[in-house]
């Protein structure tokens, strides 16, 4: 028997639907540099695609600083990230588009989870001229990955109440290890980002692939 479609997919954003051109580590440095705290590419590369705050908590516990400003960093991270969209919006990477329009042709919902707060995930909905059916943003959710709660808010919003029918796309190995824990029937790697795929294959996945226009093949509608 032919296994059904995806009701819902969900995609992460930076590195998966556009590429992050320098955006994330980028905010990073402008927050860190500020607050005289160390900047640590290869341990904030470990974290992509997390809460922010909860990465703010991260360095802050290291540092030995006040825990409570976790909050005040991770909103100067979001409005640095913000403006620098307005400024100079990232590409949209290759297949995004055409893969957008398969899903919703074949009647997938569509929905954006991600570590940004929603705001930015809003900016770059506008900027990149998507028309996705659901947005989440870590800032709206309790836990961020790889908690599964990104998924779980954005079934409830799309009201698909079948993890069966849920695929979820990201390139990060807390994208693959979210996508486990909401236990989605596609779990779905793709090699855009900052991540191999050789290095994506030790992490959870139903399927790995090298850029978005294999993706509605992987989910049976190519």
């Amino acid at each position: 028997m032919r296994l059904q479609p995806p009701a819902l997919v969900l995609f992460d954003i930076a590195g998966t639907l556009i590429g992050d051109t320098g955006l994330t580590m980028g905010s990073y440095e402008a927050v860190l540099t500020q607050e005289k705290m160390p900047f640590d590419p290869a341990w904030l590369r470990e974290r992509i695609g997390c809460r922010k705050e909860s990465v703010f908590l991260e360095l802050l516990q290291v540092s030995g600083r006040e825990l409570d400003s976790a909050h005040e960093l991770a909103s100067r991270f979001a409005a640095h990230i913000n403006s620098s969209i307005e400024r100079n919006p990232p590409p949209v990477l290759p297949g995004v588009l055409e893969t957008f329009s398969m899903l919703h042709a074949n009647g997938c919902a569509v929905g954006l989870v991600t570590g940004f707060n929603v705001s930015t995930a809003r900016r770059l909905r506008d900027a990149a001229g998507w028309t996705p059916d659901v947005i989440v943003g870590s800032d709206e959710v309790p836990a961020g990955r790889p908690a599964p709660d990104l998924v779980h808010e954005a079934m409830r919003r799309a009201q698909v109440e079948d993890v069966g029918r849920v695929a979820c796309v990201g390139d990060t190995p807390r994208d693959l290890c979210m996508g486990e824990a909401a236990g989605c029937r596609w779990n779905v790697g793709v090699a855009t980002g900052s991540y191999t795929l050789k290095e994506l294959g030790g992490h959870p996945h139903t399927a790995l692939i090298a850029s978005m226009n294999e993706l509605c093949g992987e989910l049976g509608l190519g």
